[in-house]
């Protein structure tokens, strides 16, 4: 047995000492295993002479082999504590050295050639950038500014003076420069006044404490609507800017049809909206991805907030809110100060709610410039519809409530979910965010264009039975909204059409709205066309346009430059009868502890959304000018 044979091995001295303990440690079980025990030590015994050379070597050449890898262990764990010791010095050197370069090639460029439109966006880029340089480099460092803040803050006699002050110049300005420069040109802009004035005076009419209304944000949320659409609307330099960045977008978002056309194919844009249109909200919510992923987002928002809370003197998180608006939705925003929500006043979760409804999102405003709205009037819109929200907010949710400020003068932006791992994540699941968002569109247009046929058709059968005919939902929307439209400043002929187009906005989705304001500028365009080059008849057959000379139609008619441009500040905002639920869920499972609140304050908020979209319209018409 092989007990025994490893004794007599023992005895015989037949076998090295190492295969004699790999042979009694080995302890087979059964035969078979010792006899292949057995062959393994007679064959190390057979070349054992032969093979002592070799381990030497081996083990020489394990040891040398041990000794350079830890030269590079030792090598790299000194790299490694180096660039962890230095790693702020030379963050600074290569991003020092990345802006020497860059600006090396910025001065060429601009030598090379200047005043086409890639040489403008090169500049533009360029001084964002050395502004945003300048604001991280000086920001909380200027001591001039802490001292004047510091005087502002701690003398009441110099901050009554300054405030009041401020009012007397601001509205001496926007006067003088209303009566000498806007109304001598355009008296008939005189009509949108009535819009403002009037929708002001029916907030306060609506408001819960109008005793409690605090005017000062208030007046500064109008005067910067005014400025910034002065600035857009009648200076040739905003509008040129404001249509050049409009284009800009545009030729951005073109981008969508490669992608679009390699997975769907070249004829995609005739397979309905969903196959033409959803590939640039996807696009869209991919370029958003990225920008929360880098922090840029993060950044315009937050100072974009502070500089609004600024102005109007409102609370830093209902203003970072507000301007967080322009570029996210209603569902999204609130996540940027989740952290905020248990604690804040009423009159801030109405604003932030109210601030919600009376703007747009940045991939549903891609949507709406696809459909032929003007990009341009779009941008400015988003902007203005900022401080609108929140002046008409502190209307009808006035501040009763002691509001710590302190807590939220260092407010910083919570993740808007979860970090993603890098860039290529980032885009990854944006876009999987603006596919949910292109199927919840393209289901409300299916089933809200769907009921709106079926009234339209219910409406046709009750007034056929009456002798009236041609009654419509469009029809019954202009008549009832007709006030409304004129107090805006539309013409008294395009009112009716005006009013329907709001009408269907309210009732079932701004997309549809665009849908056909788009189709109506374009109409506009074909007749102003049609009418140049041939001088051919036309007349209204209903509230379509017939062009005599070419026998064609033109669906929904058309409507003036003035009347498109209200409208389209007018439904700029996410403000339909269904945003309602969104806001509700939203908002109550963000924070299910304010549940109550939010429904107590989501209809005024609601209203006040709406309210702030007719005022920035009545706004555009009390500025705009035809270019």
């Amino acid at each position: 047995n092989a007990s025994k044979g490893g004794t007599d091995a023992e005895q015989n001295g037949d076998i090295s000492d190492k295969s004699e303990l790999l042979l009694i440690n080995t302890k087979p079980t059964n035969s078979v295993n010792a006899i292949q025990e057995m062959t393994i030590v007679v064959e190390k015994q057979n070349k054992d002479e032969t093979t002592g050379e070799d381990i030497d070597t081996y083990m020489e050449s394990k040891k040398a082999t041990e000794g350079r890898a830890g030269g590079v262990d030792r090598l790299e764990e000194t790299i490694r504590t180096c660039l962890k010791t230095h790693t702020r010095i030379l963050t600074r050197l290569v991003k020092s050295l990345a802006l020497l370069l860059y600006f090396a090639y910025f001065t060429y460029c601009m030598n090379y050639r200047f005043g086409d439109g890639g040489s403008i966006a090169l500049l533009v880029g360029t001084a964002l950038l050395v502004l945003a340089i300048i604001c991280k480099l000086f920001s909380g460092r200027c001591g001039c500014c802490k001292k004047i803040s510091s005087l502002v803050s701690c003398s009441p006699r110099w901050r009554c003076f300054t405030r009041y002050g401020l009012y007397v110049i601001s509205i001496a300005a926007l006067a003088a420069y209303l009566g000498l420069k806007v109304l001598v040109r355009h008296p008939q802009n005189a009509q949108s006044l009535l819009g403002v004035f009037g929708i002001v005076l029916v907030c306060l009419m609506f408001s819960r404490k109008p005793r409690k209304v605090n005017w000062h944000p208030v007046f500064w949320g109008f005067v910067i609507q005014f400025c910034f659409a002065t600035i857009t609307l009648q200076t040739d330099t905003g509008y040129k800017a404001f249509k050049w960045l409009g284009d800009m977008v545009v030729h951005l978002l073109e981008y969508s049809h490669k992608g679009a056309a390699f997975v769907i194919g070249e004829d995609y844009g005739n397979m309905g909206l969903a196959f033409s249109y959803g590939g640039v909200m996807i696009f869209f919510g991919s370029l958003m991805g990225l920008f929360t992923h880098w922090g840029i987002l993060q950044f315009i928002v937050v100072k974009g907030g502070r500089a609004l809370s600024f102005v109007m003197g409102t609370g830093p998180v209902e203003s970072v809110v507000a301007f967080a608006n322009i570029f996210i939705g209603l569902s999204q925003s609130p996540l940027l100060v989740r952290p905020y929500l248990p604690t804040m006043s009423e009159s801030e979760l109405g604003a932030l709610m109210t601030c919600g409804f009376a703007s747009v999102s940045g991939d549903i405003m891609a949507l709406f410039i696809a459909y032929g709205a003007p990009a341009n009037h779009l941008l400015t819109a988003a902007i203005i519809s900022a401080p609108a929200a929140l002046a008409i907010s502190k209307v009808l949710m006035p501040e009763t409530e002691q509001v710590d400020l302190v807590a939220q003068a260092s407010i910083a932006t919570a993740e808007v979910s979860e970090k993603s791992q890098n860039a290529l994540s980032a885009a990854a699941d944006g876009a999987l965010v603006a596919m949910r968002l292109v199927v919840s569109a393209m289901t409300n247009m299916l089933a809200f264009v769907s009921l709106l046929g079926l009234i339209d058709a219910i409406f046709l059968w009750f007034g056929n039975r009456a002798g009236v005919q041609g009654l419509t939902f469009d029809l019954i929307c202009g008549y009832v909204l007709f006030p409304l439209t004129f107090a805006m400043g539309a013409p008294y002929e395009d009112c009716s059409r005006v009013g329907s187009l709001i009408g269907i906005k309210l009732f079932a989705t701004p997309v549809v709205g665009y849908a056909e304001l788009g189709k109506i500028i374009n109409n506009r365009l074909i007749l102003e066309d049609y009418v140049k080059n041939t001088n051919g008849s036309w007349h209204w057959e209903g509230s379509d346009v017939f062009l005599d000379d070419s026998n064609t139609t033109l669906v929904y008619g058309v409507m003036s430059e003035r009347a498109e441009v209200i409208t389209t500040y007018a439904m700029c905002s996410f403000s339909a009868f269904t945003a309602i639920g969104i806001c509700l869920g939203a908002m109550t499972s963000l924070c299910p502890s304010r549940r109550s609140d939010v429904i107590k304050l989501v209809g005024l908020a609601f209203f006040g959304g709406n309210m702030a979209s007719f005022a920035t319209g009545a706004i555009a018409g009390l500025i705009h000018s035809s270019k």
